[in-house]
């Protein structure tokens, strides 16, 4: 028989991804109710629409590697955003099952070897026609295999993380969650926000800030223009100003230059803004 899923505890964390609904402290909490159910070392939540957006992590090892490659090229690589593309439905799916034993040798080097994941269970979340959530679960010790037991928690589990990312994502713009790395409690919107003031100071206008941080975020083009309201030629324009004053080549050296911040920098207040021409 299943462990119940009613406990003090779970009420209690239940309680607090509830009352994080519609704030960027909602994905630490939601990670941390489904944590009580079962263990494992990290997550990682993203929004994907035309392409992977970031929402949220607790990764500790080897980062980097989620901006400097991942979000700009090897998502195309991971079966679980293969099996997506595929069809994939709603549910928990481990990489056995979305691989099919056929995984990319390139893809296994650049991620599974090099971030040190030995297991990994995703959980596909439709929130709205376009986009769907994909919380990725990992363990880092290969003997950790996940057991039926503890799928079992996963899938009692899901209806009602399903329902509260449907709460927390139904918006046409995704939250940027809070970052666990700032014991401050900063959200993760205000350090691409001062990462980017910090690196560009006086040099960029309001606008190019702004489409320096969608970009963090990994919206395209298409996804900007909607976002602030301005045409997709004018976000081109912008990027390639901002690019320019900040002598970078490509997205990639962005996220080089975002993750050079945050490792450097302490958080500090952000400069006021001057009118959106």
């Amino acid at each position: 028989m299943n462990q119940p899923l009613a406990t003090d505890s779970l009420t209690q964390s239940l309680t607090a991804v509830v009352d994080a609904l519609h704030s960027p402290a909602f994905a630490a909490a939601l990670v941390r109710l489904i944590q009580q159910q079962v263990a494992f070392d990290c997550a990682l939540l993203l929004g994907v629409g035309q392409r992977p957006v970031y929402l949220h992590d607790n990764l500790s090892h080897q980062r980097a590697l989620l901006f400097d490659r991942y979000l700009t090229s090897h998502f195309s690589q991971d079966p679980f955003m293969q099996a997506l593309q595929d069809g994939l439905p709603a549910g928990v799916w481990t990489l056995a099952q979305v691989s099919k034993g056929r995984l990319d040798p390139e893809y296994r080097h650049h991620f599974y070897q090099a971030t040190g994941w030995q297991e990994e269970v995703g959980l596909i979340l439709p929130v709205r026609d376009g986009f769907t959530l994909m919380l990725f679960l990992g363990r880092l010790d290969k003997r950790q295999a996940l057991r039926p037991d503890e799928r079992a928690r996963l899938e009692a589990l899901f209806p009602l993380v399903h329902s509260l990312c449907r709460q927390q994502w139904r918006e046409a713009v995704p939250l940027l969650a809070q970052n666990p790395a700032r014991p401050d409690g900063a959200d993760l919107k205000a350090t691409v926000e001062q990462a980017i003031a910090s690196v560009g100071g006086e040099s960029l206008t309001r606008r190019e800030r702004q489409v320096a941080s969608l970009l963090l975020q990994g919206l395209d083009t298409e996804a900007i223009a909607v976002e602030l309201g301005i045409g997709s030629g004018t976000v081109k324009n912008h990027r390639k100003h901002l690019y320019g004053k900040l002598r970078l080549g490509s997205r990639a050296e962005l996220f080089n230059l975002f993750l050079n911040h945050l490792i450097t920098t302490p958080l500090s207040p952000l400069p006021p803004e001057e009118p959106a021409p």
